[in-house]
C-alpha cells in the first residue's frame, strides 16, 4: 500500500490538489483578482504586479541556466536566440520601425504563452508514458493550437489598429475565416474532451476494481481548458480593454513560477523526464 500511495504521488508535482488548485485553480484565482482590480482601481497597479511578476519569470529562467549549465549542450536556445533577438530589437528601434517591433512582440507573445501551456501539459502526459495514440496526441495538439490561433484572429479582426496602444500589423483574413476557425477550435477541444472521456470509461471497465489504470493524466486534462478559457477571454475581451491582456499576462507568470518552482524542489521524479536536466525541461517552456 505505501509503495503504491509514494507511486501516484510521483504522478504529481506535489499533490492532485495543489497541482490543480496552484497550477490551473491558483492560477484562475488570480485572473478573477486582476479583472476585481481592473474594475475598483484601474490598470495600473496590475500592471505593476505584471511587471514584477515577470521579473521573477526571466530570474526563474537564468536560474534554471546557471546552475544546469546549459549552454554548454543548448548553445542554439541559451546563446544564439537571445543574442539575434536582442540584435533585431535595437536594429528596429533604432531604424524607426516601432510597428514591425509591435507586431512581433504582439505574435511572439501569442506563442510564448501558447508553448507554456503546451509544456505544462505535456510533463503530466508524459509521466503517463506519453500519448495513449497517434489521435489522441493529435487532438491534443490541436486543443492547445488551434485556440491559440482562433484568439490572435479574433484580436486581429476586432482591434486591427493597436495592440496595448501600439500600432501594429494585424493578420486580415476576414470575418468569416476568424468565425470558421474559432468554431473550429471550439469544436476541437469538444472532441478531446470527448475522445478522452471515452477512453477513460474504457479503461474503468477493463481494468478489476482496486486495479484500474488511469492512461491519460487530470493534469494534462486541467491545463488545456484552462489554456482555452484563457486565450479566448484574454484576447477577445483585450480587443476592448488592453487590461485584460494584462490579465492573461499575470496568470500566464503565475502559472510558470509555480511550476519552477515545483520542478525545482522536486526533480526527478518521473521516469522519462530524467533523461534530461529538469532546468533544461523549465527552459523548454520558454520556447
Amino acid at each position: 500500500m505505501q509503495t503504491q500511495l509514494s507511486s501516484e504521488r510521483s504522478l504529481w508535482l506535489f499533490s492532485h490538489r495543489a497541482d490543480f488548485w496552484l497550477a490551473c485553480g491558483g492560477a484562475s484565482v488570480g485572473l478573477l483578482a486582476a479583472i476585481f482590480l481592473i474594475l475598483l482601481r484601474g490598470d495600473r497597479e496590475l500592471d505593476a504586479i505584471d511587471f514584477v511578476l515577470s521579473e521573477f519569470h526571466l530570474g526563474a529562467t537564468y536560474d534554471a541556466i546557471l546552475r544546469r549549465r546549459l549552454w554548454h549542450h543548448r548553445q542554439f536556445d541559451v546563446l544564439l536566440i537571445p543574442l539575434v533577438i536582442l540584435v533585431l530589437t535595437y536594429a528596429f528601434s533604432l531604424g524607426g520601425q516601432t510597428i514591425l517591433l509591435t507586431s512581433i512582440a504582439m505574435y511572439a507573445a501569442v506563442w510564448h504563452r501558447g508553448r507554456q501551456s503546451l509544456g505544462v501539459a505535456s510533463f503530466y502526459q508524459r509521466g503517463m508514458g506519453g500519448p495513449m495514440s497517434r489521435t489522441h496526441e493529435v487532438l491534443f495538439r490541436g486543443a492547445i493550437y488551434l485556440p491559440m490561433l482562433a484568439s490572435v484572429l479574433a484580436y486581429t479582426q476586432l482591434a486591427p489598429g493597436e495592440y496595448e496602444g501600439e500600432p501594429y500589423v494585424a493578420l486580415s483574413v476576414g470575418a468569416e475565416i476568424t468565425w470558421t476557425v474559432g468554431l473550429g477550435a471550439v469544436l476541437w477541444v469538444i472532441a478531446y474532451f470527448a475522445w478522452t472521456l471515452q477512453q477513460s470509461r474504457a479503461d474503468r471497465v477493463r481494468f478489476t476494481p482496486g486495479k484500474t489504470e488511469i492512461r491519460i493524466h487530470l493534469g494534462e486534462w486541467w491545463v488545456v481548458p484552462a489554456h482555452g478559457v484563457a486565450f479566448g477571454s484574454g484576447y477577445v475581451l483585450g480587443a476592448s480593454n488592453a487590461s485584460f491582456l494584462l490579465v492573461l499576462a499575470v496568470r500566464h507568470e503565475v502559472q510558470y513560477l509555480y511550476f519552477t518552482y515545483a520542478m525545482a524542489r522536486r526533480p526527478g521524479n518521473f521516469p522519462e523526464l530524467t533523461k534530461r536536466p529538469m532546468a533544461s525541461q523549465q527552459l523548454s517552456l520558454i520556447r
